[in-house]
């Protein structure tokens, strides 16, 4: 939700000017930074737009713009371009030897709320509460993910809020 004294258009031309030249680490992985602090004030849609900005004018190829761009864009309803993007954040291979984060699983439970496949998200899931223990951020998603499943007839920032 957009907070109240927030003009969004405003602070997304303010960002667009000046972070185009931060490092990948400023503008997706630091808090308070890049765009982050349009998301933080309620801009997802904005934020969104930020991120695509970014991508085309750095070249970026990080899978974590992609799905941030997803996140944002479930958040306020755009469920098909959410998915589009979540999509090709997927990983082609993984392998839990060496990455323990069950990623793809992540992004297909999110996709499978999204497009209003209860089964699928279930599923996908319970194959992340496999990896619970073997890495910090599947306890994370596994959180998210039973929120999504507790709330599945809510929509994505609906069902966020109960976190």
């Amino acid at each position: 939700m957009v907070q109240a004294d927030v003009d969004c258009q405003s602070l997304f031309e303010k960002h667009l000017e000046s972070d185009m030249e931060l490092s990948y680490q400023e503008f997706d992985q630091t808090m308070d930074s890049g765009f982050r602090v349009l998301g933080a004030k309620g801009c997802n849609e904005e934020a969104a737009d930020l991120i695509e900005e970014y991508i085309r004018v750095n070249s970026a190829e990080q899978r974590s713009l992609r799905w941030h761009i997803a996140q944002l864009r479930a958040m306020h309803g755009a469920n098909a371009e959410a998915v589009r993007y979540a999509k090709s954040s997927l990983l082609e291979q993984e392998d839990f030897s060496e990455r323990a984060l069950r990623w793809n699983d992540y992004v297909l439970a999110t996709i499978a709320f999204l497009e209003g496949d209860r089964e699928g998200l279930v599923r996908h899931r319970d194959k992340v509460a496999e990896g619970v223990g073997e890495h910090p951020g599947n306890e994370l998603n596994l959180k998210l993910l039973d929120a999504l499943i507790e709330n599945f007839d809510t929509d994505y920032a609906t069902a966020l809020e109960t976190l």
